[in-house]
């Protein structure tokens, strides 16, 4: 067997883990930058405003519908009106109450209050990939090491 053929067997699992835990890193420090950008925001009550359809899918056999609306929001900030469209939704109706969060030095910049525990939970599942890559290099090392002295001893009769 080649070696690269031995290599791409025995290390599989690593090959695996190892860009997982690359992309959950990578994807949890942007989401991490994403939410250290509104550090500094304000949370203010909103009302749904208005909702425009902005995408209907049919499946295959046109029995269900996924259908997705774009929602429009109002909100005050320092006794003036503002409306922003805070995304797509499904599922919400105008006059639904959401609270949002605003740049306080645009308050036309908005945004939904995200958890910080969401790209830590990323970021950690990453790591602890790449820790799951590393012990499973370990091991096959110490395996081959020990498939290695065994046929010696089978070879020279050790």
């Amino acid at each position: 067997m080649n070696r690269f053929a031995k290599f791409m067997r025995d290390y599989s699992v690593a090959r695996f883990l190892i860009p997982l835990g690359v992309v959950l890193i990578a994807f949890g420090a942007v989401m991490f930058g994403i939410i250290a950008k509104q550090i500094g925001y304000k949370k203010v009550d909103s009302t749904i405003s208005r909702i425009e359809l902005y995408e209907e899918e049919h499946t295959e056999d046109d029995t269900h519908y996924d259908t997705t609306y774009t929602t429009y929001v109002k909100y005050t900030v320092d006794g003036k009106e503002y409306e922003a469209e805070l995304g797509q939704y499904e599922g919400v109706k105008v006059g639904d109450k959401k609270t949002i969060i605003y740049n306080p030095k645009n308050p036309t910049e908005i945004s939904e209050k995200v958890n910080i525990i969401v790209p830590i939970a990323i970021i950690a599942a990453g790591a602890v990939s790449l820790i799951g890559a590393i012990i499973s290099i370990m091991r096959t090392r110490k395996k081959n090491k020990a498939l290695r002295k065994q046929e010696e001893e089978w070879t020279y009769g050790r």
